[in-house]
């Protein structure tokens, strides 16, 4: 399946998930069987899905926190754009550095 993560900044990092056709968005499992084969669905307004939905391709506003993530992201779509037939979808964004404090023995 193609998933299309559309990133938006914010305070929380979104998770995503595919497994067969359910794909798990932050928890919330969204059953894209009930999709006809060449058919497409219009999400809901609440839904984190964008634009059409089909059994091969999703579009998933994509939140980030921002207070960990590096001011400058890609602007390139292929970044955002992964094949998935199972499992975790990767995290396209770069992150700041994470500051490791030594304990003094």
């Amino acid at each position: 399946m193609k998933i299309i993560l559309s990133p938006i900044a914010g305070n929380t990092t979104t998770q995503v998930s595919l497994n067969g056709l359910v794909l798990t968005i932050d928890g919330v499992d969204i059953d894209l069987s009930v999709i006809p084969v060449g058919g497409e669905a219009e999400p809901e307004d609440d839904s984190p899905l964008i634009g059409k939905v089909t059994r091969d391709e999703v579009t998933i506003r994509y939140s980030y926190d921002s207070q960990l993530a590096e001011a400058n992201q890609s602007t390139d779509w292929a970044d955002y754009t992964f094949d998935i037939t199972d499992g975790e979808v990767p995290c396209p964004i770069i992150w700041k550095p994470v500051e490791v404090i030594e304990d003094d023995i």
